[in-house]
């Protein structure tokens, strides 16, 4: 029988803070991993039918029959062998927004209580939680062209209408997670710095006390709509057109230099939203047990 994992990263997002990037480095870097007595799992495990977390550990919310597999039994099993498991899935503290282009406020409801039913399953295993967060109007701005690449062709006004930057509070939704019963460290980084950042959240994410060769990845994974490709969209659908319109839209209107990105807010309204942002990152950094992982220029000049 395979002895279980000592440790565990669960990293849970938020949606539209590159963790589709960052899953693509980690996948680069599997085999670095199995080498250290690491093992990956991430979407292309969790999302397929009985594999997601849910399922595996017969969480109160999931909706597949009871597992053959014990919790722990479950993490001999995922682990073969290795001493440290990492789980990465934004969609296991639910998903970001609804049909209708609707935000959860507030941010991620039920994360603390699904997170705490998971750490009571793998207890006393160590369990450390990475998330990511991002400046409330970029955020929501980027949910913007989610909801309008997955069908919802909804105008900005509305849009700004349905969401209100203000109540997009990384503050209270770090407490509650710091809340968490039995959880360890909890890791968080701004989105904003994810680039400088990508081999430092690896590391930690794997346990590692230096870098041991992590190769990180420059390109974009996903690409925004440019203004002109919103204008196209919506006009194709108000005209009755079908089809993956924002889609069409950015593969013909990419943003570049010919197309700039389509900003959601004003100025003014990106000017409050970065002053409520930096106040709230640095409360966030003053939180025992949180650890903000930045670029190494800035940690040196701190």
């Amino acid at each position: 029988m395979h002895p279980l994992p000592t440790s565990i990263s669960l990293h849970i997002g938020a949606h539209k803070t590159a963790s589709s990037h960052l899953q693509k480095v980690l996948y680069q870097n599997r085999p670095l991993m199995l080498e250290n007595n690491v093992r990956l799992y991430g979407p292309r495990y969790l999302r397929m039918r009985g594999r997601s977390l849910a399922a595996m550990f017969n969480t109160s919310w999931s909706e597949n029959p009871a597992p053959h597999r014990r919790p722990m039994l479950q993490l001999r099993f995922l682990g073969k062998k290795q001493t440290h498991l990492i789980f990465t899935e934004e969609n296991f503290v639910g998903q970001s927004a609804d049909y209708k282009g609707r935000t959860a406020m507030p941010i991620y409801p039920f994360a603390a209580e699904r997170v705490q039913e998971l750490v009571t399953k793998w207890s006393p295993i160590e369990t450390d939680l990475f998330l990511a967060v991002r400046d409330p109007t970029s955020f929501l701005a980027s949910l913007y062209s989610q909801a309008m690449l997955g069908g919802v062709h909804i105008r900005p006004r509305q849009f700004r209408r349905r969401n209100d930057w203000r109540e997009v509070d990384w503050l209270d939704y770090v407490t509650r997670l710091r809340a968490v019963k039995g959880l360890g460290q909890i890791y968080v980084w701004r989105q904003e710095d994810y680039h400088e950042c990508q081999s430092q959240i690896v590391q930690k994410l794997a346990r590692w006390k230096t870098d041991l060769g992590i190769e990180t990845l420059e390109t974009r994974v996903h690409q925004g709509l440019s203004v002109t490709a919103v204008q196209k969209t919506l006009e194709g659908a108000s005209e009755g057109h079908e089809g993956r319109l924002a889609h069409d839209a950015r593969r013909e209107y990419p943003v570049g230099e010919n197309h700039s990105l389509f900003n959601l807010y004003s100025e003014s309204a990106k000017r409050k939203s970065g002053e409520k942002y930096a106040d709230h990152m640095g409360k966030i950094e003053q939180m025992a047990g949180v650890t903000i992982l930045r670029p190494a220029h800035d940690v040196h000049e701190g």
